[in-house]
């Protein structure tokens, strides 16, 4: 690749991210507003404190190797797919330490609402798994404009689904569903991102991630 064609590339990739970022927060932040009105404080609450186990499993499950890929100069076809094989078994791992431990969570907080909301809501974890290898190779080809349609379809297409469920009386669960309806979303559409290293109709071999063992998470 000339360099006159890398920078297009970069300063393209700039543009797609930024677009990507604003398009996002602005909707975000409409989207809160409405939903403030049809919810209550409580409703709020209850995905806050779930939020905070699911994201601790998110770091343990969409980091270090993805970002080792991205890392990685020669990374090949079957490296992407020894990450993703890794990646979602790790993910059912941790969602099933989630699923046990939801009970514990729902007595602590002397919320019982909170074990089926949190079992629920961590399907998010086994779609990270998936999801952390696409964005990896999104990323690694400098595919921007993918990351663009995918966070702004899947933010909207999510508000839509939240709004209506929180004005038909679902309460928490209004969030829950916009929750995963944007992370199932996201990844539908970055899966069907031009030849994807491990293939639309499944990853393709295996090779333990040894090679990636020297990268870490980017700081």
């Amino acid at each position: 690749m000339s360099e006159e064609s890398l920078q297009r590339k970069v300063f393209s990739g700039l543009f797609w991210k930024f677009g990507e970022r604003i398009g996002a927060q602005l909707v975000s932040f409409i989207v809160r507003i409405v939903l403030a009105r049809l919810l209550s404080p409580s409703d709020f609450g209850v995905i806050v404190l779930i939020t905070v186990f699911i994201d601790i499993a998110n770091v343990f499950v969409s980091s270090g190797f993805g970002s080792a890929l991205i890392q990685k100069k020669e990374a090949d076809q079957l490296d992407f797919s020894s990450v993703f094989y890794f990646s979602i078994v790790m993910s059912w791992i941790f969602y099933a330490i989630v699923f046990l431990g939801a009970p514990l969570v729902a007595s602590f907080y002397g919320k019982d609402i909170l074990c089926p909301v949190l079992r629920v809501l961590a399907l998010k974890i086994p779609l990270a798994g998936v999801n952390s290898v696409q964005q990896a190779y999104v990323q690694k080809k400098m595919l921007f404009k993918r990351f663009f349609f995918s966070t702004l379809i899947g933010t909207a297409g999510s508000a839509v689904v939240g709004i209506v469920m929180a004005y038909m009386g679902f309460g928490p669960w209004a969030l829950v569903a916009q929750y995963l309806f944007n992370s199932t979303l996201d990844t539908l559409i970055l899966w069907f991102t031009p030849a994807p290293a491990y293939g639309r109709t499944g990853p393709r071999g295996y090779r333990p991630p040894r090679g990636c063992r020297t990268y870490g998470p980017s700081r």
